[in-house]
């Protein structure tokens, strides 16, 4: 019956709006910004309502516990710290939660495994490093979301700049985000816990001394930096707008010559503070006073009364009759309060033993002062000196040390191998297993209960037992030796009511259940064996090579859900040459994934470029670590690393100059190319457009770039291969600038963030609809047409219209799905137990499209709205009612004041 109602479900599409298109002149100029900028002006805006209404009751909660100690503390590694993996660490209070470093993919994960950050308000950072911060922007963004009004950064001086860094892509309108002074003299301390901070570094970086020798800025970067004047001094706001759409005039002071302070100047301010510092955390939970036990009192003829109270808080009293009664003698022990310290040593020099020595496990320190748990970030290399060695020993037997860094190998995600292993059954070479073999694999076979079902169970666990026997054999946990603790994800040590070490909760594959539930969907068996006799038939006839091949490590929009992470395409151009399109958070994350842990710096030496479409952070976030770890995969083989070749919005330079000039050096691991010198009517060839010799290191014939309407310098691209042709359009409505530069390509990769009956909300957040992305590809006369960055409301399948099943040259993209150009008319044959493996979702998508319809046939039918108002709902406050349905769902627990936020559905960013 489930088969025939999806049949149904699909079989018929009431109505395909028009495309509307916007007339941007493909020069770019400050004259079509302007237009651009005046037209996204008269948009609907955001009703903040929702905000405001949830840091309302967040607040109203946080002072119901303020008078009380916490009773339940525990510390959860959120991300192990392996390659790709943020090294995050949650501390949860039944009052407060804090997180200690903050790397790409921590909002992934804590949505993943429902990690309940409603109560966070302080995030503690060891070091300035992209490792440790490069999550904060994303959450950030989601925080502000779900009505966190104020967040403080705990961490080295200059931490904040991050914010001023990324101001143009990460608005921060309805949170504060504020910097703590760290310093010896001023600890930390809320009604949970106390901090004491300790900076750890060099003599002469705590000292503040300059180095010896002036950071003289290189010949080559000054010119780099008058080449990119304009657009390092770029201010640009790519969300908000002035009610005239005008560019806002930029806040950056001028200094006494009257112009704009020149990079030299910078890195000498940079000097003043110590940035190359890290800060330790020497956390003491509050104290907690024991239970009093009435049944005591009663029988030591303490009456109801003031006298409780003074016993509950430690005091003997005296009884009319004159007898005394201790405290000691009616309640529990108080808890003192467990000791943890969280440090970072990046290199040996950092290491201070003498800030420590206070809780050293000798005859001098009280035993409440031991700490219970220490929590290194410190690289392997330095925890195996004899030196660190030595230090951990002077904490004595009894505490417990656990590391967080690349020497792990949980990679902490369970979504995605279920997802995988589902679609696997599809095709094993277009969804091939990952090779992440860090989380174990759990084998339970099934009894056959029903004899003529025994053929199917039988296909069932054969397959099942395949997919098993490839991953069950996972890696070692790489321990870091001497009995340490190596992290896992939602491995927790508790402190509070008792000290243990529990790892029962961390993420486990149960495979033959994920395969279970695809052939329990009635018609999916039939519909798979179909699918596969098609496949046979298409790959007899269609015989082809292997590259190029395009892999999908991000298919999603805005925001990470479990299974569609943020914008990203790899382009194999051959076995030793390729190029990433887009690259949002969390992509090197996935390529991990996809590539294993193994093979990940073989891959990494083959990328010569990286095509950025526009400055959202979901499209570009992800290139720090993309730069950094290519780096360490050419040293790793004692190799020079080549510059990667940046094509880029131009803008993008005053983002990553200041990244290095405030955080770490990355100016020398790319060549930035910009979009803007690559549009079709640039013909001339000059040093920062793509040489013959630059596009034959990247294996491409040419590469042409447009602009496209969603912000401004908004890029579309046609990558000119040997053979083929493949355009993408980043983030847009339909654009005629982007047929023209990909007609007869071989691969159109289009964004289609909206289903059909979304058009108009779609064009309000300058996205394209399904139906609009395919007849894009028709005018452009596409060979085929790959649909992707969905919203995150169809985090498992896009609601497909039948316009889409009509069509043989039109795909789906998943996250880690690979496709060779002879391969992709394999794509439009999946429609069918596609619907079936996501069958519930699929219901889901048209009970919410059934209810939208009805609630516009109730205001189109009412007597008070005219025709007018009927068109002003249908672009903005429909679009607000049916946030119910697509933004993020806050649901608050009033036991225990938990907050999920749920980005299954989420569509609320957009327009970010």
């Amino acid at each position: 019956m489930l088969c025939i109602t999806c049949k149904h479900m699909y079989g018929s599409i009431s109505w395909i709006n028009r495309v509307v298109r916007l007339d941007i002149k493909r020069k770019y100029s400050d004259k079509s910004s302007k237009k651009l900028l005046e037209f996204l002006a008269t948009m609907p805006k955001v009703n903040t309502g929702r905000i405001v209404e949830a840091q309302k009751q967040r607040q109203t909660i946080a002072k119901k516990s303020e008078k009380y100690g916490p009773s339940t503390v525990y510390l959860q590694v959120l991300g192990s710290g392996a390659r790709g993996v943020p090294n995050t660490l949650y501390l949860f209070t039944d009052q407060k939660r804090y997180l200690f470093n903050c790397g790409e993919c921590t909002q992934r994960l804590a949505h993943e495994h429902k990690v309940k950050l409603s109560r966070l308000e302080h995030i503690f950072i060891t070091s300035k490093t992209w490792r440790n911060i490069g999550g904060l922007p994303g959450l950030s963004l989601t925080l502000q979301d779900v009505g966190v009004p104020n967040i403080t950064l705990h961490g080295p001086e200059g931490l904040d700049e991050l914010y001023k860094a990324t101001k143009r892509f990460v608005i921060m309108k309805e949170m504060n985000v504020n910097m703590a002074e760290c310093t010896p003299a001023s600890d930390f301390e809320d009604n949970a816990m106390n901090v004491k901070y300790v900076l750890m570094g060099p003599n002469e970086i705590l000292n503040m001394k300059p180095a010896p020798a002036a950071k003289k800025v290189k010949r080559e970067e000054q010119q780099q930096e008058v080449q990119f004047e304009e657009f390092i001094n770029d201010d640009t706001d790519y969300y908000r707008r002035d009610s005239k759409g005008q560019r806002r005039n930029s806040t950056s002071k001028p200094n006494e010559r009257g112009g704009i302070i020149d990079k030299t100047e910078k890195v000498l301010q940079g000097l003043q503070m110590p940035a190359e510092s890290c800060v330790a955390y020497i956390c003491t939970i509050k104290k907690r006073l024991g239970t009093l036990d009435l049944e005591k009192c009663v029988d030591r003829g303490v009456k109801p009364g003031p006298m409780l109270g003074q016993l509950k808080s430690g005091q003997d009293v005296v009884l009319p009759d004159g007898t005394v009664v201790r405290s000691v003698d009616v309640k529990t022990p108080d808890d003192p309060g467990p000791v943890f310290i969280v440090l970072e040593v990046p290199d040996i020099s950092y290491l201070r033993e003498e800030e420590f020595s206070a809780h050293f496990d000798n005859s001098s320190n009280p035993a409440e002062n031991i700490p219970s748990l220490m929590v290194h970030y410190t690289p392997q290399h330095v925890i195996d000196h004899p030196k660190y060695q030595a230090f951990m020993a002077m904490f004595g037997t009894t505490t417990k040390h656990l590391v967080l860094n690349s020497h792990n190998s949980c990679l902490g995600s369970e979504a995605v191998h279920r997802s995988q292993h589902k679609l696997h059954l599809l095709d094993a070479d277009i969804f091939p297993l990952l090779r992440d073999n860090s989380i174990p694999a759990v084998w339970t076979p099934t009894e056959n209960k029903v004899t003529n079902e025994k053929q199917l169970e039988e296909l069932k666990n054969k397959i099942a037992l395949a997919q098993f026997q490839s991953i069950a054999h996972a890696e070692p946990q790489q321990d870091s030796g001497r009995g340490l603790l190596a992290g896992r994800t939602l491995a927790a040590y508790h402190l509070r009511p008792k000290k243990e070490w529990d790892t029962s909760a961390g993420p486990k594959l149960v495979i033959q259940d994920y395969i279970q539930e695809a052939f329990s969907v009635d018609g999916f068996s039939t519909s798979l064996e179909r699918f596969k006799q098609e496949v046979e038939s298409i790959r007899a006839s269609r015989a082809g090579r292997e590259y190029p091949k395009v892999v999908f490590m991000g298919t999603g929009s805005c925001i990470p859900s479990k299974t569609r992470n943020t914008s990203g395409i790899l382009l194999q151009i051959d076995e030793n040459r390729s190029m990433l399109l887009d690259c949002g958070e969390g992509t090197f994350g996935q390529i991990v994934r996809f590539f294993g842990p193994k093979r990940v710096n073989s891959f990494l030496r083959t990328l010569r470029a990286v095509y950025v479409s526009h400055l959202h952070a979901d499209h570009h976030i992800g290139l720090i670590g993309v730069l950094q770890a290519r780096r360490e995969a050419f040293l790793e083989v004692n190799k020079d690393v080549p510059p990667l070749y940046l094509l880029a919005p131009g803008q993008i330079m005053s983002w990553l100059t200041m990244y290095d000039q405030q955080f770490e050096k990355i100016r020398g691991d790319f060549m930035l190319i910009p979009n803007q010198n690559l549009l079709e009517s640039k013909d001339t060839v000059t040093e920062d457009t793509l040489t013959p010799a630059l596009l034959a290191d990247i294996g491409v014939r040419r590469v042409v770039t447009c602009l496209v309407a969603h912000c401004p310098n908004a890029f579309g691209v046609a990558v000119h291969l040997p053979d083929h042709k493949i355009t993408y359009s980043g983030d847009t409505i339909p654009c005629e600038d982007l047929v023209n530069i990909g007609m007869d390509s071989t691969l159109l990769i289009h964004e289609a963030t909206m289903e059909d009956e979304l058009a108009q909300e779609a064009r309000a957040k300058m996205h394209s609809t399904t139906s609009q992305a395919i007849h894009i590809g028709s005018r452009m006369r596409a060979n085929f047409t790959l649909l992707t960055h969905f919203s995150q409301r169809y985090a498992r399948l896009p609601r497909i219209s039948q316009h889409m099943v009509d069509k043989c040259n039109v795909g789906i993209a998943f996250d880690n799905m690979q496709v060779s150009m002879s391969d992709l008319h394999i794509l439009p044959h999946m429609y069918a137990p596609l619907q079936l493996i996501f069958a519930d979702h699929c219901v889901e998508l048209e009970q919410k499209a059934a209810q939208r319809a009805k609630r516009q046939e109730r205001r189109a039918s009412s007597p008070n709205v005219s025709p007018g108002m009927i068109r002003h709902f249908s672009t903005a406050q429909i679009a607000d009612v049916d946030q119910k349905e697509t933004t993020d769902k806050v649901a608050i627990d009033s036991t225990d004041n938990k907050m999920i936020i749920d980005k299954e559905t989420t569509d609320k960013g957009e327009s970010r």
